[in-house]
């Protein structure tokens, strides 16, 4: 990960610079962890009430990832090992494998497949810390920051981003985030993307599923 240089409006103490610069570090760095990713589409600055998709996966470094859940309200399951992908056929239950295509990494489905992207900063221009906050029962670290990101494809297509993120009070890993972003050719509308992240480092099995 780029250094990140953070640039805070008003009074913003060191301590949750350093939290959040930690938590990015440790996040991404992450040997493999658990997600849920859920995306809206926005219009005049209201989510639409339908998700575009809504997944569960795993993912384990360097280049394996497993999502199932809906896309487009379609079904969906998906595995990736190596260079190889793989989808089951809904209808027939059959897996078909699609070798060569290396689908985790397409810009398209970043939030579905590689939602880590997502935290690449560039730089972080504005924060503020809301403290700590009860989420679920769980007790977490706030925080609001307006960033920009180093990947070309979100930045060409998306602008304005605004994050909240939920840290662990222990390791300050990140355990939520929710995203608004507005489309650049048409403000009105834009994303929404609300994440979950667990089981960092844990002992996570992604193996290629039997093809006929």
């Amino acid at each position: 990960m780029a250094h990140i240089t953070i640039k805070s409006r008003g009074t913003v103490k060191a301590p949750p610079q350093e939290m959040l610069k930690t938590g990015l570090e440790r996040t991404i760095a992450s040997g493999s962890f658990r997600y849920q990713a859920e995306t809206r589409l926005t219009a005049s600055g209201k989510a639409n009430i339908d998700f575009f998709s809504q997944v569960e996966g795993e993912r384990v470094a360097p280049d394996q990832v497993q999502i199932r859940g809906a896309i487009m309200n379609t079904p969906v399951d998906f595995i990736q090992v190596g260079n190889s992908s793989y989808f089951k056929d809904q209808p027939s239950g059959q897996w078909v494998s699609l070798s060569g295509n290396k689908l985790s990494d397409m810009e398209i489905f970043y939030a579905e497949l590689n939602p880590l992207a997502y935290f690449n900063f560039k730089d972080i221009i504005e924060l503020k810390y809301k403290g700590l906050v009860k989420v679920n029962g769980e007790r977490m670290l706030q925080m609001e920051i307006r960033p920009t990101l180093q990947d070309p494809f979100l930045e060409l297509r998306l602008t304005d981003f605004f994050y909240k993120i939920w840290l662990n009070p222990e390791d300050y890993r990140i355990q939520q985030a929710s995203i608004q972003a507005k489309d650049k050719n048409s403000p009105q509308s834009g994303i929404e993307i609300n994440l979950s992240f667990w089981d960092y480092d844990k002992n996570i099995s992604i193996t290629p599923p039997d093809v006929n």
